[in-house]
C-alpha cells in the first residue's frame, strides 16, 4: 500500500489565500504580486502572471486583512514554475522557504 505524496509531507499545508509581493534575486526596484494558494513551515505556492526563473532568490510579504498581526515576511529558492492548467498567462510557482522574519 502505497502513501499518497500529500501524507508524506513532514508539514502540514494550510490553504492561505492572501496577496504575496515579491522581489526577485535582490531587485528591490521591481515588485511582483501573486496570489498564495497554500503555505506550510517550510513552502509556499502561489500563482501570479510573473515566472521567476527556477532556482531564483525571493523576498517575499504576505499581508493579512488583520492590522493587528504583522506581515509575513520570508526568503525563498523557486523550486517549480508551472503554467496555471486552469487560468492562461497565469504560473503556479512552488517556493522553499529559507526563513521568515
Amino acid at each position: 500500500m502505497s502513501q499518497d505524496y500529500e501524507e508524506k509531507r513532514s508539514f502540514t499545508r494550510m490553504r492561505v489565500e492572501t496577496t504575496v509581493r515579491f522581489n526577485v534575486n535582490k531587485n528591490s526596484d521591481i515588485t511582483y504580486e501573486g496570489l498564495s494558494r497554500d503555505l506550510s513551515a517550510t513552502g509556499l505556492l502561489m500563482q501570479s502572471d510573473f515566472a521567476p526563473p527556477v532556482g531564483a532568490a525571493l523576498h517575499l510579504e504576505m499581508h493579512t486583512d488583520n492590522d493587528r498581526l504583522p506581515p509575513f515576511v520570508a526568503e525563498g529558492e523557486v523550486l517549480r514554475v508551472e503554467q496555471d492548467p486552469a487560468e492562461a498567462n497565469r504560473f503556479l510557482i512552488s517556493v522553499a522557504l529559507n526563513s521568515t522574519h
